[in-house]
């Protein structure tokens, strides 16, 4: 049977029908932007497009902050204030007369990534979404880790340097202040001030330097752009060296927008990996860049979408 997977985001709302085997049979996209009942009107009409002519047995919600499993709703998004404390599976549900499920959206594009993409042939993987902020998500031994609360997983908030830049979470040098798509256009702008010869130094003077720019730049040799990717890169695997040693994965997979830099990135990360994670967890982890894209989202979302009895409906 086929399951509905809607990834929910600051700006847009994905939905598509998936197969068992990982196909999108259909998919619609909306924006997400506006008031509480709008956004809800939003998302029950992506599903109810999306599904038109096609069985489906439930629906999973990817959406983006800290979700309370076993209530099914987001107590904490601050990308989507909107979404805050609304029983979704409830409101949703009556909607459209579907199973709702509702996860973080890291953690769905996690379990995508396992159940179709970089770690399809693994039972152990931890994977990192470099975007606006930096999210995650484990799996260990084919199970996706939540913790107590269904808060678990937030890999972007582990502190890497106690004096570090100000994170949007409240906390001075996480994961994501150093690592994330907003972490790189920061130094960017440091680094262009520094050396205002280089391209990156003259693109700064005429606009605002975008994270994008900073890979193009990078990609065609510019020296400034490379050493904002390659500190970005060291800082990541400074990270990734405490998951390795802590959870003890097969296959780390890096995905998000600031991920499209590729070795730029990877790289280093794996040089810091090499040099701080412990034998025999360093010797056996692969770290590579995530292999599903935007559709992680969907595609893991719905492979976590439960039927009325609870089952996953593409199975486990």
């Amino acid at each position: 049977m086929n399951a509905i997977g809607v990834d929910v985001g600051g700006t847009k709302i994905a939905a598509g029908v998936v197969t068992p085997e990982g196909e999108i049979l259909s998919e619609v996209r909306y924006p997400s932007a506006g008031p509480r009942e709008r956004l809800l009107s939003s998302i029950a009409r992506a599903i109810e497009e999306v599904r038109d002519g096609f069985e489906v047995s439930g629906v999973c919600l990817a959406v983006p902050g800290f979700v309370m499993t076993a209530e099914n709703k987001v107590v904490f998004a601050p990308n989507l204030h909107a979404i805050e404390g609304v029983p979704l599976k409830d409101e949703l549900g009556e909607r459209t007369g579907l199973s709702v499920t509702v996860e973080n959206d890291a953690n769905a594009a996690a379990w995508g990534e396992f159940r179709f993409g970089a770690g399809s042939e693994a039972d152990h993987l931890v994977f990192i979404t470099l975007g606006t902020g930096v999210g995650g998500g484990v799996i260990t031994s084919g199970v996706l880790l939540r913790g107590a609360q269904g808060a678990g997983g937030e890999l972007g908030h582990v502190t890497i340097q106690a004096t570090g830049p100000r994170c949007g979470c409240g906390n001075h040098g996480c994961l994501e202040a150093l690592a994330s798509g907003t972490a790189i256009q920061r130094r960017a702008r440091e680094v262009a001030s520094e050396r205002p010869n280089s391209a990156l130094g003259r693109l700064a003077v005429e606009r605002k330097v975008l994270g994008e720019d900073v890979t193009e730049l990078a990609q065609g040799g510019d020296e400034a752009a490379i050493s904002v990717l390659e500190e970005t890169g060291r800082w990541l695997g400074i990270g990734l060296a405490g998951f390795v040693n802590v959870f003890n994965p097969e296959v780390v997979a890096v995905g998000g927008g600031a991920a499209k830099a590729g070795e730029l990135i990877l790289e280093p990360a794996r040089r810091e990996v090499n040099l701080r994670a412990r034998s025999p967890s360093r010797d056996l982890v692969r770290i590579q860049e995530a292999t599903l894209g935007a559709k992680s989202g969907v595609l893991g979302a719905a492979a976590l979408a439960r039927n009325e009895t609870g089952e996953y409906v593409l199975g486990s």
